[in-house]
């Protein structure tokens, strides 16, 4: 009898028992956990002054918060003091991080900046490497911090250089396409310039006559036509790609194009005296022969 009395006192007793124990750890976990609420309030106030001190003290806070919940896992969520100042630090952390943060977010934007005078200047290249130098740096900044983005400005920001790079992009196709305007145009004014040298050539090596006058009109029909193929695809071009080049060659074929314009002129006038000249001949013989005749 004395044995199961003594075993049902045992059984009661266990509870209390295992209550007196947990009462202790709980009551460690919450001691460290206050002590972890200093180094997060020191935090607090270093933030806007000393963000590297801040850091430091918020680092603090979470070692101490970590043994607090190896005493006691269940801290955050049995503990309203515990649970209520944990989302308090937390928000005082993320602000440490965005402070940390903005000095790549304002680089990262500066280079968005140059990117789009790079753009705006017509200058690809420079602008596609700004673009890059934008990514990198934003990228680092949203390591350190995605909640960066919650600064209304800053992500308004953000969003406009974002589009940049389908305006780069768009930009190079548009310069890829006059690229290829400016080579077929160049391609015709050198075959233009081709038929003005064949013309020349003609000049040098024909005598004066009406075989010479066609070939030369054939040639400036040619020379005329990939010309003013040329023209069109130029006038089409709205940044000038290879404008220099294009230029020159223009000047040299309206030079030519003059020259051969006017030797055709010199010849067709040359035979038409030389014509006249033949029939003056041909009607004073005739006069002659009837002088004759009539004798």
């Amino acid at each position: 009898m004395k044995y199961w009395m003594l075993t049902l006192t045992c059984i009661s007793l266990f509870p209390f028992a295992h209550l007196q124990a947990a009462e202790p750890v709980s009551a460690s976990a919450d001691v460290i956990f206050k002590e972890a609420v200093v180094f997060c309030n020191q935090a607090s106030r270093l933030s806007r002054t000393d963000p590297t001190e801040a850091r430091q003290q918020i680092q603090q806070y979470a070692k101490s918060l970590q043994r607090a919940r190896a005493l006691d896992p269940e801290l955050l969520d049995t503990n309203s003091f515990a649970g209520r100042e944990h989302k308090r630090c937390t928000l005082i952390e993320d602000n440490i991080a965005r402070a940390e943060a903005m000095p790549l977010v304002e680089d990262s934007l500066a280079q968005c900046g140059e990117a789009r005078a790079a753009l705006d200047g017509a200058d690809l290249t420079a602008a596609a490497d700004a673009f890059a130098r934008f990514q990198t740096l934003r990228d680092q900044a949203l390591e350190v911090t995605p909640t960066v983005l919650r600064v209304g400005s800053v992500a308004v920001r953000m969003r406009v250089c974002d589009r940049l790079v389908e305006k780069i992009s768009l930009a190079k196709a548009e310069r890829q396409l006059e690229l290829q305007t400016s080579q077929r145009a160049l391609g015709y004014f050198n075959k233009a310039m081709a038929s003005c040298e064949a013309g020349e050539a003609i000049l040098n090596k024909q005598t004066p006559s009406d075989a010479t006058v066609a070939s030369l009109e054939a040639v400036l029909n040619q020379l005329n036509n990939h010309n003013g193929q040329g023209e069109a695809l130029v006038s089409s071009l709205d940044s000038g790609a290879d404008a220099g080049n294009l230029q020159r060659l223009q000047h040299r074929i309206s030079a030519c194009r003059s020259d051969v314009v006017a030797a055709v002129g010199a010849i067709k006038q040359h035979l038409q005296e030389q014509a006249l000249a033949q029939r003056s001949v041909l009607q004073g013989q005739e006069v002659s022969q009837i002088s004759d005749n009539s004798l």
